[in-house]
Protein backbone atom coordinates (compact mmCIF):
# COMPACT_ATOMS: atom_id res chain seq x y z
CA UNK A 1 0.00 0.00 0.00
CA UNK A 2 1.42 3.36 -1.02
CA UNK A 3 -0.44 6.48 0.13
CA UNK A 4 1.64 9.07 -1.73
CA UNK A 5 -1.35 9.99 -3.97
CA UNK A 6 -3.05 11.16 -0.77
CA UNK A 7 -0.06 13.34 0.08
CA UNK A 8 -0.03 14.85 -3.41
CA UNK A 9 -3.74 15.70 -3.05
CA UNK A 10 -3.12 17.72 0.14
CA UNK A 11 -2.62 21.03 -1.76
CA UNK A 12 -6.02 20.47 -3.44
CA UNK A 13 -7.57 19.72 -0.06
CA UNK A 14 -5.99 22.89 1.34
CA UNK A 15 -7.50 24.95 -1.49
CA UNK A 16 -10.87 23.30 -0.83
CA UNK A 17 -10.66 24.32 2.84
CA UNK A 18 -9.85 27.89 1.87
CA UNK A 19 -12.77 27.98 -0.54
CA UNK A 20 -15.17 26.87 2.21
CA UNK A 21 -14.18 29.78 4.46
CA UNK A 22 -15.22 33.36 3.97
CA UNK A 23 -11.94 35.20 3.31
CA UNK A 24 -13.35 38.25 5.10
CA UNK A 25 -13.33 36.20 8.31
CA UNK A 26 -10.04 34.38 7.63
CA UNK A 27 -6.82 35.08 9.49
CA UNK A 28 -3.24 34.29 8.46
CA UNK A 29 -0.47 34.19 11.06
CA UNK A 30 2.81 32.38 11.67
CA UNK A 31 6.07 32.24 13.56
CA UNK A 32 9.81 31.62 13.11
CA UNK A 33 11.81 30.08 15.95
CA UNK A 34 15.61 29.67 16.02
CA UNK A 35 17.81 28.43 18.86
CA UNK A 36 21.46 27.58 19.55
CA UNK A 37 23.65 26.32 22.39
CA UNK A 38 27.43 25.78 22.43
CA UNK A 39 28.92 23.70 25.24
CA UNK A 40 32.41 22.44 26.09
CA UNK A 41 33.66 19.60 28.30
CA UNK A 42 36.90 17.75 29.05
CA UNK A 43 35.45 14.31 28.22
CA UNK A 44 32.66 15.05 25.75
CA UNK A 45 34.46 17.76 23.79
CA UNK A 46 32.74 20.76 22.31
CA UNK A 47 29.12 20.45 21.20
CA UNK A 48 26.95 22.66 18.99
CA UNK A 49 23.17 22.45 19.14
CA UNK A 50 21.00 24.10 16.47
CA UNK A 51 17.21 24.23 16.34
CA UNK A 52 14.92 25.93 13.85
CA UNK A 53 11.17 25.87 13.24
CA UNK A 54 8.70 27.81 11.16
CA UNK A 55 4.91 27.55 10.88
CA UNK A 56 2.14 29.18 8.85
CA UNK A 57 -1.46 29.09 10.06
CA UNK A 58 -4.78 29.86 8.40
CA UNK A 59 -7.84 30.25 10.62
CA UNK A 60 -11.18 30.51 8.89
CA UNK A 61 -14.81 30.25 9.86
CA UNK A 62 -14.91 26.44 9.52
CA UNK A 63 -11.32 25.26 8.95
CA UNK A 64 -8.01 25.76 10.75
CA UNK A 65 -4.84 24.75 8.89
CA UNK A 66 -1.18 24.60 9.93
CA UNK A 67 1.89 23.98 7.78
CA UNK A 68 5.17 23.64 9.66
CA UNK A 69 8.79 22.61 9.13
CA UNK A 70 11.58 22.12 11.65
CA UNK A 71 15.16 20.93 11.90
CA UNK A 72 17.44 19.90 14.76
CA UNK A 73 21.19 19.29 14.65
CA UNK A 74 23.59 18.32 17.46
CA UNK A 75 27.25 17.94 16.49
CA UNK A 76 30.32 17.27 18.64
CA UNK A 77 34.01 16.53 18.05
CA UNK A 78 34.00 13.06 19.64
CA UNK A 79 34.40 10.43 16.92
CA UNK A 80 32.81 7.65 18.98
CA UNK A 81 29.42 9.37 19.28
CA UNK A 82 26.85 9.78 16.50
CA UNK A 83 25.66 13.27 15.64
CA UNK A 84 21.93 13.95 15.88
CA UNK A 85 20.25 15.46 12.84
CA UNK A 86 16.58 15.31 11.89
CA UNK A 87 14.10 17.22 9.75
CA UNK A 88 10.31 17.19 9.97
CA UNK A 89 7.55 18.72 7.83
CA UNK A 90 3.84 18.47 8.62
CA UNK A 91 0.39 19.58 7.55
CA UNK A 92 -2.69 19.63 9.79
CA UNK A 93 -6.29 20.65 9.08
CA UNK A 94 -9.10 20.84 11.63
CA UNK A 95 -12.83 21.23 10.99
CA UNK A 96 -14.94 22.17 14.02
CA UNK A 97 -18.41 20.81 14.77
CA UNK A 98 -19.99 22.07 17.95
CA UNK A 99 -18.15 24.54 20.12
CA UNK A 100 -15.03 22.50 21.00
CA UNK A 101 -15.13 19.29 18.94
CA UNK A 102 -13.35 18.86 15.61
CA UNK A 103 -12.28 16.45 12.89
CA UNK A 104 -8.57 16.45 12.08
CA UNK A 105 -6.39 15.44 9.12
CA UNK A 106 -2.62 15.12 9.55
CA UNK A 107 0.27 14.39 7.19
CA UNK A 108 3.90 14.22 8.29
CA UNK A 109 7.32 13.49 6.76
CA UNK A 110 10.49 13.00 8.80
CA UNK A 111 14.15 12.21 8.13
CA UNK A 112 16.20 11.20 11.20
CA UNK A 113 19.87 10.19 10.83
CA UNK A 114 19.72 8.06 13.99
CA UNK A 115 16.64 6.14 12.82
CA UNK A 116 16.74 2.77 11.04
CA UNK A 117 14.64 4.36 8.25
CA UNK A 118 15.83 6.65 5.49
CA UNK A 119 12.59 8.55 6.12
CA UNK A 120 9.11 7.96 7.53
CA UNK A 121 5.80 9.54 6.53
CA UNK A 122 2.22 9.10 7.67
CA UNK A 123 -1.32 10.30 7.02
CA UNK A 124 -4.00 10.11 9.72
CA UNK A 125 -7.63 11.03 10.36
CA UNK A 126 -9.04 11.58 13.81
CA UNK A 127 -11.26 13.37 16.27
CA UNK A 128 -10.27 16.03 18.79
CA UNK A 129 -11.67 18.07 21.60
CA UNK A 130 -10.67 21.32 23.32
CA UNK A 131 -11.05 20.20 26.94
CA UNK A 132 -9.88 23.39 28.67
CA UNK A 133 -10.16 26.84 27.12
CA UNK A 134 -9.77 29.72 29.56
CA UNK A 135 -7.84 32.98 29.60
CA UNK A 136 -4.76 31.30 31.12
CA UNK A 137 -5.06 27.61 30.23
CA UNK A 138 -5.70 25.76 26.98
CA UNK A 139 -5.66 21.96 26.62
CA UNK A 140 -6.76 19.83 23.68
CA UNK A 141 -6.46 16.17 22.71
CA UNK A 142 -6.62 14.42 19.32
CA UNK A 143 -6.69 10.70 18.45
CA UNK A 144 -7.28 8.57 15.40
CA UNK A 145 -5.99 5.90 12.99
CA UNK A 146 -3.51 6.40 10.18
CA UNK A 147 -1.11 4.75 7.72
CA UNK A 148 2.70 5.04 7.92
CA UNK A 149 5.34 4.39 5.25
CA UNK A 150 8.91 3.64 6.35
CA UNK A 151 11.66 3.69 3.72
CA UNK A 152 14.30 1.45 5.31
CA UNK A 153 18.06 1.90 4.85
CA UNK A 154 19.02 -1.80 4.82
CA UNK A 155 15.64 -3.56 4.47
CA UNK A 156 12.54 -3.47 2.26
CA UNK A 157 10.13 -0.56 2.68
CA UNK A 158 7.28 -1.10 5.12
CA UNK A 159 3.68 0.15 5.18
CA UNK A 160 1.67 -0.27 8.36
CA UNK A 161 -1.36 0.99 10.23
CA UNK A 162 -0.78 3.28 13.21
CA UNK A 163 -2.73 4.85 16.04
CA UNK A 164 -2.00 8.51 16.74
CA UNK A 165 -2.49 10.41 20.00
CA UNK A 166 -1.71 14.13 20.34
CA UNK A 167 -1.82 16.46 23.37
CA UNK A 168 -1.40 20.26 23.42
CA UNK A 169 -1.24 22.42 26.54
CA UNK A 170 -0.65 26.20 26.78
CA UNK A 171 -0.28 28.09 30.06
CA UNK A 172 -0.29 31.89 30.07
CA UNK A 173 1.73 32.46 33.25
CA UNK A 174 1.77 36.27 32.96
CA UNK A 175 0.73 38.64 30.14
CA UNK A 176 4.28 38.34 28.74
CA UNK A 177 5.26 34.79 29.79
CA UNK A 178 3.88 31.58 28.32
CA UNK A 179 4.59 27.85 28.63
CA UNK A 180 3.75 25.57 25.68
CA UNK A 181 3.72 21.77 25.61
CA UNK A 182 3.11 19.47 22.64
CA UNK A 183 3.38 15.68 22.67
CA UNK A 184 2.44 12.91 20.24
CA UNK A 185 2.53 9.11 20.23
CA UNK A 186 2.63 7.22 16.91
CA UNK A 187 2.04 3.52 17.69
CA UNK A 188 2.60 0.97 14.93
CA UNK A 189 3.46 -2.71 14.53
CA UNK A 190 7.22 -2.19 14.15
CA UNK A 191 7.78 0.69 16.53
CA UNK A 192 6.20 3.40 18.67
CA UNK A 193 7.51 6.95 18.37
CA UNK A 194 6.94 9.38 21.23
CA UNK A 195 7.68 13.09 20.84
CA UNK A 196 7.57 15.94 23.32
CA UNK A 197 8.25 19.66 22.92
CA UNK A 198 8.36 22.09 25.83
CA UNK A 199 8.90 25.82 25.39
CA UNK A 200 9.03 28.70 27.84
CA UNK A 201 8.47 31.98 26.01
CA UNK A 202 9.16 35.45 27.40
CA UNK A 203 8.01 38.37 25.25
CA UNK A 204 10.57 41.09 24.59
CA UNK A 205 8.33 43.06 22.22
CA UNK A 206 4.89 42.36 20.74
CA UNK A 207 6.42 40.16 18.01
CA UNK A 208 9.80 39.01 19.42
CA UNK A 209 10.25 36.63 22.35
CA UNK A 210 13.12 34.88 24.15
CA UNK A 211 12.59 31.10 24.31
CA UNK A 212 13.91 28.15 26.30
CA UNK A 213 13.25 24.89 24.44
CA UNK A 214 13.44 21.18 25.21
CA UNK A 215 12.76 18.66 22.42
CA UNK A 216 12.59 14.91 23.14
CA UNK A 217 12.04 11.89 20.90
CA UNK A 218 11.92 8.19 21.77
CA UNK A 219 11.79 5.52 19.04
CA UNK A 220 11.59 1.98 20.44
CA UNK A 221 12.24 0.34 17.05
CA UNK A 222 15.23 -1.71 15.92
CA UNK A 223 17.82 0.86 17.06
CA UNK A 224 15.81 2.05 20.12
CA UNK A 225 16.92 5.70 20.16
CA UNK A 226 16.28 8.40 22.72
CA UNK A 227 17.14 12.00 21.81
CA UNK A 228 16.88 15.06 24.03
CA UNK A 229 17.84 18.52 22.79
CA UNK A 230 17.99 21.72 24.87
CA UNK A 231 18.34 25.15 23.26
CA UNK A 232 17.93 28.88 23.85
CA UNK A 233 16.55 31.04 21.08
CA UNK A 234 14.36 33.78 19.69
CA UNK A 235 10.81 33.57 18.38
CA UNK A 236 9.37 35.99 15.81
CA UNK A 237 5.60 36.13 15.24
CA UNK A 238 3.99 37.57 12.11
Amino acid sequence: MRFWPTVFLLPLFSNFCLAQDNEANATWYGSIDAGYIASMGTTSGSKDTFRGKTSLNHKGLFWTQTISAEGISVQDDVASTADTERYLASYKARHFFGERNFFTLRAQWEKDLLSSSEYQAFVSLGLGKEIIKTEKHFFKVEAGPGARHSEKRFAPAKDEAIALLSLDYDWKITPNTKFLHKSTVEAGEDNTISRMQNQLKQNITKVVALTVNHDYKNDNGAINTREGVFSLGLNYQF
